[in-house]
């Protein structure tokens, strides 16, 4: 049976002790992304308890979900949503997320694309997309019940043409876009030196791979 390395275990020790006090829900930057970790950390490891755990996050995630977040993927609504369709196509999660991402669906319609000049992952029109993809592609009883009503479809589409973003591309696809998270954590824990959670799920590919 493997090991876990030492500084493996000590992320894990201290993001149960300290983890959970972020007042930051993000994904990339907060208690979604760390909920996230413990999902896998859980079904790698074979540990009940760190599932348990990360499904305590998510539920006080969604309950006190603040309704002023920005759109973007990075600290708000697209990322979040984003990670909840993600566990779910991942079976850590069960549910309708129709109903589960509603609110979210509508804060990110509320989003006026026809000017948008980023087209950033982060914070502009690759995020968007990201979560917008995630939302069209997930599985539902009737395939005509979208999320997203059709002239926000044409915005968005009117404005990837026009920014040259492939909205259709493979790119966006949740395995691809988990690649894209995984590799910016691994950058921005490296730059920062840190041995958080960000450096942990890296980590746990490695373990994995090993």
């Amino acid at each position: 049976m493997k090991t876990l390395s030492r500084k493996l275990k000590e992320i894990i020790d201290n993001q149960i002790l300290n983890g959970s006090f972020s007042t930051d829900q993000s994904l990339l930057n907060g208690r979604m992304g760390l909920s996230l970790f413990f999902f896998h950390c859980s079904r790698l490891l074979h540990n009940r308890f760190y599932e348990d755990f990360a499904g305590e996050l998510l539920e006080d995630i969604c309950l006190h979900l603040p309704f002023d977040l920005a759109v973007d993927f990075a600290d708000g609504f697209c990322g979040i949503g984003w990670a909840v369709e993600y566990m779910r196509r991942q079976g850590f999660v069960e549910g309708d997320t129709d109903e589960i991402l509603k609110e979210i669906d509508g804060k990110v319609m509320e989003r006026d694309l026809r000017r948008t000049a980023d087209t950033s992952f982060e914070h502009g029109l690759e995020g968007i997309v990201s979560y917008v993809r995630a939302r069209l592609d997930s599985p539902r009883r009737e395939s005509n019940e979208l999320p997203f009503d059709t002239d926000y479809l044409e915005d968005l589409k009117n404005a990837c043409q026009r920014t040259g973003v492939d909205w259709q591309s493979e790119d966006y696809i949740p395995e691809k876009v988990w690649k894209r998270v995984v590799d910016w954590w691994r950058q921005e824990a490296a730059i920062a030196e840190v041995y958080n959670w960000k450096r942990g799920i890296p980590l746990l590919e490695t373990y994995q791979n090993t």
